[in-house]
């Protein structure tokens, strides 16, 4: 732990403890939190059934739409408790209009990151299946983006490059990552933020990649305090996530 700290210090690029301030000084309250997370809990609890009023051709279309309906929501939430939402949002989350262009980037750290990731990845994956004798299977998202392309499959496509990494970040990065860094540190909260992102994508051989994403995520969104910049990373990720799927058809 104690070489992580120096490693993330050093990345820093500036004053850490300058960085960490900021950083905590938008974090949310505990209520307001529970409020969020509690909100969460409950509607994928209950979209959790939904897949039992649909027949069985029919549940690849409402997935996605239940899907996007909770993003919609829990945005929608995470809006009204910001109030003031024009300047909640430059100031929570660094998402003003001026910081935009920071978007752009998200390629150059995807190919800085990549060459290490794919590494880990291909270790990760060599473990899995030679020591512990599983079997490598996509997620079944991706599974589906990788059916003859319909509409549906289009939508799949468009939601995983286009809305999943803005809901994501807000949620992850913008507003449990300042929570936890606010309370045990930057380095701690990255880590448990990253164990929590690479959990719930609830995908054994995919926990190490995701895992490693979120922390370069999260050292992004402390050093530049913008989510615009792990918001073009993650789009990157999943963009040529997706297109690697189809490639290896």
């Amino acid at each position: 732990m104690h070489w992580m700290k120096k490693v993330f210090i050093v990345l820093a690029g500036k004053e850490p403890a300058k960085l960490t301030r900021a950083l905590a000084a938008r974090s949310w309250e505990t209520p307001q939190l529970g409020i969020l997370l509690s909100a969460l809990i409950l509607l994928f609890f209950v979209a959790s059934f939904t897949g039992l009023l649909f027949y069985e051709e029919q549940i690849p279309l409402a997935k996605i739409i239940i899907t996007l309906l909770i993003y919609s929501m829990l945005i929608a939430l995470v809006a009204g408790m910001n109030r003031k939402q024009s300047d909640r949002w430059r100031l929570n989350c660094g998402m003003g209009l001026n910081h935009a262009k920071e978007i752009l980037l998200g390629p150059v750290l995807y190919l800085a990151i990549i060459p290490f990731l794919m590494l880990a990845t291909a270790g990760y994956h060599f473990l899995l299946e030679h020591l512990f004798g599983l079997e490598i299977e996509l997620q079944e998202v991706a599974q589906t983006m990788m059916q003859e392309l319909s509409w549906v499959e289009g939508l799949y496509i468009l939601t995983a490059i286009f809305v999943a990494p803005v809901y994501e970040e807000v949620m992850f990065r913008g507003i449990v990552f300042p929570y936890l860094a606010k309370r045990i540190g930057p380095l701690k909260g990255a880590l448990m933020v990253s164990l929590l992102f690479a959990l719930m994508h609830f995908h054994l051989p995919s926990f190490v990649p995701l895992f490693l994403l979120s922390a370069v995520l999260c050292w992004t969104y402390w050093r530049t305090r913008s989510l615009w910049a792990g918001i073009g990373l993650h789009a990157v990720f999943n963009t040529v996530s997706i297109l690697a799927l189809n490639f290896a058809e």
